[in-house]
């Protein structure tokens, strides 16, 4: 926080030396009084901004959670980064499938998966391939983890808003409760997709480019634009971060977000990691909320 110097205490301690005339002199009471006036009005200016506090334990942890990703942009709202688990309204607006179409559509599959755990909890990310003509609307991805013996610690669901025809995407995702699994599963419910035209269900966000940042002792940050390749507003996308390893294995997955992206502009981003694993790439997936 900024040093707050005001022109009243350097005034009143200028007055009271005697190098200045005794019009300038303040009697003890008028100080106690004055001291007392500015100690409350630097009181109620911290009371003013309770944010700055909530932000920093947000960022870095509380207790016995796990840190997790910070994402911000230019005008970001005062709300914490959208979860992944919500449906999108963007992609269940989009134009259905032909009947026979989505009848005959074959299931998405999870090429590859990856997580790690950290006080607890999975950061887990997945690349989730779409082998039909027809796009994907809001599928429900679970992550279920088990102990060494094989018993079941919880399942945790998300929805991976779209996946265009023939695409294959990023989803990342957070589960657990403070035990430490020794192994997770992770599948897709076919029942939950919504399958669209896949001509019509574009994204409508496209990552341009991003940078990557090794802040030391297991910290990240990840800048970069986002563009909004539509004729509409954006009020915000979810921002999938996965990290690979040398042999292009998924090591884990974050998640971070991007706010009120002006249709056909471009908006700069940041995702501050603050607890992530050695790696050796990064793949940054935008999904619509």
């Amino acid at each position: 926080m900024r040093n707050l110097q005001t022109r009243t205490g350097s005034r009143w301690a200028a007055e009271a030396s005697p190098h200045f005339p005794a019009r300038f002199s303040c009697p003890r009471r008028s100080i106690s009084h004055i001291t007392a006036i500015v100690a409350l009005a630097l009181a109620c200016s911290l009371l003013a901004f309770p944010g700055c506090a909530a932000q920093t334990a947000s960022d870095e942890g509380i207790g016995d959670l796990p840190s997790t990703p910070y994402s911000q942009s230019e005008d970001a709202p005062d709300q914490p980064p959208s979860s992944p688990s919500g449906a999108s309204s963007f992609a269940a607006s989009l134009p259905d499938a032909e009947q026979s179409a989505a009848q005959t559509a074959q299931p998405l599959t999870i090429e590859k998966s990856g997580w790690w755990a950290k006080d607890g909890y999975v950061h887990y990310g997945l690349m989730v391939q779409n082998p039909n003509d027809c796009a994907a609307a809001n599928a429900t991805v679970r992550a279920t983890l088990f102990d060494g013996e094989g018993n079941e610690l919880g399942s945790y669901d998300g929805t991976l808003a779209l996946v265009g025809a023939g695409e294959t995407v990023g989803f990342t995702g957070e589960a657990g409760d403070g035990l430490a699994p020794a192994r997770v599963e992770f599948t897709i419910d076919p029942d939950s997709v919504t399958w669209k035209d896949g001509a019509a269900a574009t994204a409508p966000y496209i990552v341009k480019s991003f940078d990557e940042q090794d802040k030391l002792y297991f910290r990240y940050e990840i800048d970069g634009t986002i563009a909004n390749v539509t004729d509409s507003y954006g009020s915000g996308a979810n921002l999938h971060v996965l990290l690979f390893d040398e042999a292009g294995d998924i090591v884990a997955g974050y998640t971070g977000s991007a706010y009120r992206i002006k249709a056909g502009q471009t908006k700069n981003f940041l995702i501050t990691l603050h607890s992530a694993p050695d790696h050796a790439s990064t793949q940054v997936f935008a999904q619509p909320t």
